[in-house]
């Protein structure tokens, strides 16, 4: 048969996994704490399911990345070989029903999906069709307050009767324009590859019984992460056919700000009252150490169904709270520790990870880690899709697939520069319009546009023919596509001659879009080049991470989520940053944050350091935050303490204060049993310059800024803060017997 055996498929799986594992028809629910093998019980599910005769085609499986739908597809295949199950994500999922049910939906299936730049591109054009000044409304948050409409299921008629502020109103007039801008661009914003076919299951009676029974087995990860929309085509999927079998955990629904509804996997009982409830509570990644504190942390929630996390695993060393004077030497001193473990031959560097509560965090650490010579990678995304020289590249593709596409055209159609300037794209745009035209088709009618004459007009019609001779490239395979673009439209050329020297290296990441495109179709010689446009437009920030690179991998706690690491720092665990200032006054979104904190602690599997600073310099000033109020929260026998901001050091203090002998001098604190919580005010020896006092008026000149002139004198002692106003930097706050000034004029 050439697959596993029954008995294999079962091998290894403790009695709660085999039970999920065999579950056969109706719904299920599986809980699944962190690191319970929830993987294994979802893929050997699917391989039991092909055992008893279950068809590929009659299986669903969908998880929330395409990094976890690529493994997931692999393990299946691994188990069951040659079989072709259906694993992707929501919007994958989407993306393919859509084209495959296009005519029956009224769409072109050669539409583009639209990225979030480009949604904000379209909102600023609906803006400027409705004429509000753009200045009061920014398109990002307009898109956003859109985006959360279609996540709802509303569209612009029933958003617009519930609209009840300004602001409100103000979106539901921008909405239809920008649907309409849609529309005649032949495009999907993200938001549609789900309102879209959950709108056609509540709809469309026929459609949903006919994919209800073409798809009897559904599968759901990460059930807890849904959204209404994500929630309806589930149930639209397991009406007639109600097999579905979703997998989640309460405690790691983190989704909130995108519109996940954890109240879909806590209301799952009341939607399938005939549901069996499974719990997978062993967890076989993390210590008994870190377990117990994060468990001890989640339990503080009351939006939960409980679960006892139990381990067979040894207890470990103590989660470590690590006290920094600043946030530079915060990052100075996790880089430190880690190139020491791995100076020490302890560990790889790809062994770590250090998690973020927002992005904008990352800038301390990366030069900390660039000047430790730490080699690490910062897993943030599209980053290598998001050059404006790869995003042009794309756009001529997107052109190809989809002529009516406007936002492509305007994008390349100048690119290289063909001398056709603002005026005459608004005379074009004025000619296409009122009739209904693209951009493209109304380029190939130039001749019937007196108001553009001479190069504009021979260089629209020349771009007209371009495009219509590279779109007969389209069966091409996917990187020979990419290939001739770059040539035939002069791109690759252009880069070429650039004497610029960042050209040259423009020119290595087009050429690397070839070897993207090369790797895509590898996978599967079906491929077109409008299926990699999909991928690209559908990646998530994980998939541009390679756990395979031997670096620190540094991302948001977010990012982190399904991931695990040897070791793992969360930095800057500061009240206002986590717990995040704008969730403090609100429970629920208090209780997020927890779940958030929670993930990052739980992906830890043997050493767990969490670390806060007294000063931070954060968005352009000095800020001096407080401990996580979730310190608080956690089981003081369990963690361990070291206060490495006291003593009057600044960002050398580690480097003293262990005297170049790495964690040797940190074990001090654990031989002599010693836990000291951190002391609200850090004590400091008076320096040199304590003496002086600055009065407000004084005119002085610090060694980076420049002269600038004290306008603010405030607290005491070594707690002393001066204000200096800059000409050139703007106010800056400092320490008083920290800062070297010297003083220029006395007031």
């Amino acid at each position: 048969m050439g697959h596993k055996g029954k008995r294999d498929l079962l091998d290894e799986l403790t009695p709660a996994q085999r039970e999920a594992v065999t579950h056969f028809e109706g719904p299920l629910l599986i809980l699944a704490g962190p690191g319970s093998g929830k993987t294994r019980v979802i893929t050997r599910r699917v391989a039991w399911l092909l055992q008893q005769g279950v068809r590929p085609n009659n299986i669903l499986a969908i998880t929330f990345t395409n990094k976890a739908a690529g493994e997931m597809r692999q393990r299946v295949e691994q188990l069951v070989p040659g079989c072709r199950v259906w694993v992707s994500t929501f919007h994958s999922f989407g993306a393919r029903l859509l084209r495959q049910y296009a005519d029956r939906l009224e769409l072109d299936r050669n539409f583009t999906i639209y990225d979030q730049n480009d949604r904000a591109r379209i909102v600023k054009m609906a803006l400027e069709d409705a004429g509000i000044d753009n200045a009061r409304f920014s398109p990002e948050s307009i898109a956003g307050a859109i985006s959360k409409a279609k996540n709802q299921l509303l569209g612009p008629d029933r958003f617009a009767e519930r609209a009840g502020d300004f602001y409100e109103k103000t979106v539901a007039g921008i909405y239809p324009l920008y649907e309409k801008r849609l529309r005649d661009s032949n495009a999907l914003d993200f938001d549609d590859l789900l309102y879209w076919p959950a709108l056609a299951l509540k709809n469309d009676s026929e459609l949903r019984a006919e994919l209800d029974d073409r798809f009897r087995f559904v599968l759901i990860d990460e059930y807890q992460d849904t959204n209404k929309a994500q929630y309806a085509i589930a149930r639209g999927l397991s009406v007639d056919c109600p097999n579905l079998c979703v997998v989640g955990d309460p405690d790691q629904s983190i989704y909130k700000f995108r519109g996940s509804d954890i109240r879909n996997i806590l209301d799952f009982e009341r939607d399938f009252p005939n549901a069996r409830v499974l719990t997978l509570n062993t967890n076989y990644r993390s210590t008994r150490a870190i377990l117990s504190t994060a468990s001890h942390l989640i339990a503080h929630n009351k939006q939960r169904k409980p679960m006892h996390l139990v381990t067979d695993n040894d207890a470990g060393t103590p989660v470590t709270v690590l006290t920094y004077y600043s946030s530079m030497d915060e990052a100075e001193g996790i880089a430190r520790r880690i190139r020491a473990e791995v100076e020490a031959g302890k560990r790889s560097y790809r062994d770590f990870a250090v998690f973020l509560r927002i992005n904008a965090l990352s800038r301390s650490l990366e030069t900390a880690f660039v000047q430790q010579r730490v080699p690490h990678q910062i897993v943030r995304g599209l980053a290598f899709f998001e050059r404006k020289e790869n995003r042009d590249v794309l756009a001529y593709l997107r052109l190809l697939v989809n002529p009516r596409d406007d936002l492509s055209f305007l994008r390349v159609v100048n690119e290289p520069a063909r001398g056709i300037g603002k005026v005459s794209l608004d005379h074009l745009r004025s000619y296409a319009e009122p009739r209904e035209m693209s951009l493209l088709s109304a380029a190939g009618e130039v001749a019937k546009i007196p108001a553009i004459k001479g190069k504009a007009a021979s260089s629209l019609r020349g771009f007209h023919q371009l495009i219509a001779d590279m779109r007969s490239l389209l069966e091409s395979p996917p990187d020979e596509v990419v290939r001739q673009v770059l040539d035939l439209s002069g791109y690759r050329d252009m880069l070429r001659r650039g004497d610029d020297t960042e050209d040259q290296e423009r020119l290595a990441n087009v050429e690397d879009l070839i070897t993207a495109a090369k790797q895509f179709a590898a996978e599967d010689s079906s491929r077109t080049i409008g299926d990699f446009l999909e991928n690209v437009t559908l990646a998530s920030d994980l998939d541009s991470w390679d756990e395979r690179q031997d670096c620190v991998s540094i991302m948001t706690l977010h990012a982190a989520k399904g991931l695990e690491f040897p070791v793992v720092y969360m930095a800057a665990v500061e009240q206002g940053l986590l717990p995040h200032e704008r969730s403090i006054a609100r429970n629920d979104e208090l209780e997020e944050e927890r779940r958030l904190a929670f993930v990052g602690m739980t992906r830890a599997k043997g050493e767990l350091y969490l670390t806060h600073a007294r000063s931070r310099e954060f968005r352009g000033q000095t800020i001096y935050p407080v401990e996580s109020m979730f310190f608080r929260e956690l089981p003081e026998e369990a963690i361990e303490h070291i206060d490495l901001s006291s003593g009057g050091r600044g960002p050398d203090a580690f480097e003293d204060w262990r005297g170049g002998g790495g964690a040797a001098a940190e074990q001090g604190w654990h031989d002599a049993g010693v836990r000291p919580r951190p002391a609200p005010i850090p004590p400091r020896a008076p320096a040199e310059n304590e003496s002086v006092a600055y009065a407000v008026g004084t005119l002085v000149r610090h060694p980076s800024y420049g002269t600038g002139r004290v306008v603010d004198v405030s607290g005491q002692g070594v707690l002393k803060r001066v204000k200096i106003r800059f000409s050139t930097a703007g106010e800056r706050t400092f320490i008083a017997d920290k800062v070297k000034l010297e003083i220029i004029r006395k007031q």
